[in-house]
């Protein structure tokens, strides 16, 4: 009896502590030591709910959405080429660098640039002392000198919060509003088509004969944006130029990335850690076999205009005309690169464009085109020995390129690092292999992966004949 009753009193005198530590705790945080109020945190609204949110969050508490989806939005307007005062350094643009390390070697302040996950940043600014070596050394002009740490020259169409252009009815999602990360163009084709929704509910469907929405583009933001409005049952007409899954086939990067799951529109949870652009095609299939979602292959969308007496949008293609409310584009910057027309041009080893040559080593690579964009691909992977590298040209010489591009690609075929094969037509590409018509005679020429640089048509000349507006945003680094 006396062991009970001591424990029942050691109990009771354990709670007073602990009941008297958490009133000190709760009164410190609400009452600051000597009665000064901390002041309140700096907030803005959120673009999407207008709720308030704490500079430097990375989500609106009140509806969950990513902030990162308007950085390039809420960005300022380049005016004039004004510079802020300071000193100057370099800004190296993501998008552009191909991680080759020439910029590191052509600077006399040792340590001042670093690769970093494939891509070139500005390790020690301290030690930078505005030679700007790294600018001429850079072969894919990835690289500015400035005083703000803003780029200047990103050209974007412009947008509001709700990502919808100058045009009334008309939005842009995806890498060709700026941002070309899987995970942003997911999350904003589900914002942009839950707007939409709400627009239709408060405003009206759209009238017989015509659709609810036309979303352009079967990539990651058009394919999100599809299977929001498929899941809600609006009539919604899905229009891709190519076969389903090109956007993902012909992307132009080595590996995907994705450092946490995120919500794919009826699918559930959608993670990529370090996976294959193979594997990712799988996933992509399924999704769009198993949600039923409707898309239409091979009709590429030749204009887009509004028709000001009825409101609706117009979309012209090979096929006949379209009518919907509202049209979302999601056809990436790249445009409509122009293809080979030879037979293994589809496979998922064959891109148009290089981002991460850092990611390519102990390949046989093959590049083709005779521009600036196909001699400094073929240099990026060529650097370091790392590659097996062919350059293939139709022409004899190289007059469209640059002359530093020149000169280094003459470098780098008198050291053995690149094979150029001049006046010479691809025929065919296999697996692992291409057959390559050179002087009139056919070769079989090694290829792991295969990089087109034909030139293409532009997506601003489009964005333009439908009335956009096309802005020079200064994006931080």
């Amino acid at each position: 009896m006396d062991t009970l009753l001591a424990f029942a009193i050691a109990c009771l005198v354990t709670l007073a502590f602990v009941w008297s530590y958490l009133k000190k705790l709760t009164r410190g945080r609400s009452e600051p030591a000597g009665g000064i109020v901390a002041p309140a945190a700096e907030t803005r609204p959120c673009p999407r709910c207008s709720g308030p949110v704490v500079l430097g969050a990375a989500f609106c508490p009140s509806c969950g959405a990513p902030l990162a989806l308007w950085s390039v939005q809420s960005a300022g307007e380049a005016a004039g080429g004004a510079t802020a005062p300071g000193a100057l350094r370099p800004v190296v643009n993501a998008t552009l660098c191909i991680g080759c390390g020439s910029c590191i070697e052509a600077c006399p302040e040792q340590g001042t640039l670093a690769l970093v996950g494939g891509k070139a940043i500005l390790a020690h600014p301290e030690r930078c002392k505005a030679h700007a070596s790294c600018v001429t050394a850079c072969p894919t002009s990835g690289i500015s000198m400035s005083a703000n740490g803003a780029f200047r020259t990103l050209r974007v169409p412009r947008v509001s919060r709700n990502f919808e252009t100058n045009v009334p009815g008309l939005f842009i999602i995806g890498e060709l509003g700026g941002m070309g990360l899987i995970k942003t163009s997911i999350n904003e084709g589900r914002l942009v088509a839950d707007h939409i929704i709400q627009r239709l509910a408060d405003e009206g469907r759209a009238p017989e004969g015509a659709w609810d929405v036309i979303v352009v583009g079967a990539g990651p933001a058009g394919l999100s944006a599809s299977l929001t409005l498929h899941q809600h049952e609006f009539r919604y007409l899905t229009l891709e130029q190519g076969e389903v899954a090109s956007t993902i086939r012909n992307y132009p990067r080595h590996k995907f990335l994705m450092a946490e799951p995120l919500e794919m529109p009826l699918y559930g949870n959608l993670y990529i850690a370090d996976s294959t652009k193979e594997s990712l095609l799988e996933v992509w299939e399924t999704i769009i076999a198993n949600t039923g979602v409707k898309i239409r292959t091979n009709e590429k969308v030749e204009a887009v205009a509004r028709e000001e007496e009825s409101g609706l949008m117009r979309v012209r293609t090979p096929a006949g005309e379209y009518r919907a409310r509202f049209v979302v584009l999601a056809i990436g910057k790249r445009g409509t690169p122009r293809r080979l027309g030879i037979p293994g041009e589809e496979q998922s080893h064959v891109a148009y464009r290089l981002i991460e040559a850092d990611t390519y080593k102990d390949d046989a690579l093959l590049v083709v085109g005779g521009g600036d964009s196909a001699l400094e691909a073929a240099l990026g992977l060529a650097k370091g020995g790392r590659n097996r590298v062919t350059l293939v040209h139709r022409g004899s010489a190289f007059d469209r390129a640059r002359e530093r591009n020149r000169t280094q690609l003459e470098n780098a075929e008198e050291e053995g690092r690149i094979q150029v094969l001049r006046k010479a037509r691809m025929r065919e590409i296999g697996k692992g292999t291409a057959r390559v018509e050179c002087d009139g005679a056919e070769r079989e020429v090694a290829a792991d992966y295969v990089f087109i640089f034909a030139g293409g048509e532009s997506p601003e000349d489009f964005l333009r004949k439908s009335g956009v507006e096309i802005v020079e945003k200064e994006v931080a680094a």
